[in-house]
C-alpha cells in the first residue's frame, strides 16, 4: 500500500467518541507517572490491557495504545454487535497493517479450556502460548498478571477497561504484551477474547471460571510495527486523535 492510500485511510476513520462526562474517569487526566524504560508499565484502555516488557520507550507505548484505540474504535462502529467478534477482529487488524503493522502469524478459532478458577490474564497468556517461545510466555504471564492487579486497583483505569463492557454479559477484552526487537520496533502478541462473563458481579477484570468448561472465541496475532512505514502517518494519526484518546488511556505506573 502506498503512503497516500494510508494517509487516506486515516483522514476516513471516525473520530473517537466525544465523552461528555469525562470526570467519571476521576483524578487529573493530564498527570502522567513517568516512565523508566528499564522497568516493565502497563497502559489501560477500554476493554484493553497493554503490558509493556522492559525496554519500550514512552513514544513507542504511545503509538502502540494509539494505533490501538483508534482501530478498535473504528471497529466497533462497524460490527457494534457482541456476536460479530470474528468480523470485528478481522477488520481491526486489517486496518491495523494500513498503519503499519505487519502480521507474522494468527490464529482465530472457538476453544474450550477446562480448568475452575481462570483468570482473564491466565487465559490470555494460555493464548498467546503458540505465538512465542515458552520463556516469552513466562514473561508475558507474570506482566499480564501484574498489570491486571494494578488495574484493579486504580478507579481511573479500571473505569476505562469497562467502559464497553457491562456486568452479567458476554464480553471481550485485550491483554496485549508488547517488547521491542533488535530494530526498536515494538511486538505484539495482539489478542481478542469474548467469554461469558455473566457469572463475575464486578467486572470482566475480576472474572473466574467457576464451571468445568469454559468456552471462549479467540483471535490472536502476532505482530510488529513497521518504523518505516509509521514515520510518514505518526503526524497525522497523532494530529487527528491524540487530543481526544487521552480521555481514553490510563497510564499505569511502572511495576
Amino acid at each position: 500500500m502506498q503512503l497516500d492510500q494510508r494517509l487516506e485511510f486515516i483522514d476516513s476513520l471516525v473520530p473517537l467518541p466525544h465523552v461528555i462526562a469525562p470526570r467519571s474517569f476521576g483524578g487529573n487526566t493530564s498527570i502522567t507517572p513517568l516512565h523508566d524504560i528499564d522497568k516493565p508499565t502497563a497502559s489501560v484502555m477500554p476493554s484493553t490491557i497493554d503490558a509493556f516488557l522492559p525496554g519500550v520507550s514512552k513514544e513507542i507505548i504511545d503509538d502502540v495504545n494509539l494505533c490501538k484505540l483508534v482501530m478498535q474504535n473504528a471497529a466497533s462502529k462497524q460490527y457494534p454487535n457482541p456476536n460479530q467478534l470474528f468480523e470485528w477482529y478481522k477488520y481491526y487488524v486489517d486496518g491495523l497493517k494500513k498503519l503499519g503493522w505487519v502480521i507474522q502469524s494468527h490464529d482465530l478459532q472457538e476453544v474450550t479450556i477446562r480448568r475452575v478458577g481462570l483468570t482473564i490474564d491466565q487465559i490470555a497468556a494460555e493464548i498467546a502460548k503458540g505465538l512465542v517461545t515458552a520463556e516469552g510466555a513466562q514473561v508475558l504471564q507474570k506482566i499480564g498478571k501484574l498489570a491486571v492487579e494494578a488495574t484493579q486497583k486504580d478507579d481511573r483505569a479500571l473505569n476505562i477497561f469497562n467502559r464497553e463492557n457491562k456486568i452479567g454479559q458476554q464480553a471481550k477484552f485485550d491483554i496485549a504484551p508488547v517488547w521491542v526487537d533488535k530494530h526498536n520496533q515494538p511486538n505484539m502478541v495482539l489478542n481478542c477474547i469474548s467469554l461469558d462473563a455473566r457469572e463475575s458481579t464486578r467486572g470482566i477484570l475480576f472474572w473466574k471460571s467457576t464451571k468445568q468448561s469454559t468456552t471462549i472465541k479467540t483471535g490472536a496475532v502476532r505482530t510488529y510495527l513497521d518504523g518505516k512505514v509509521f514515520a510518514g502517518l505518526r503526524g497525522p494519526l497523532y494530529q487527528k486523535f491524540s487530543e481526544a484518546g487521552e480521555k481514553f488511556i490510563a497510564d499505569l505506573p511502572d511495576f
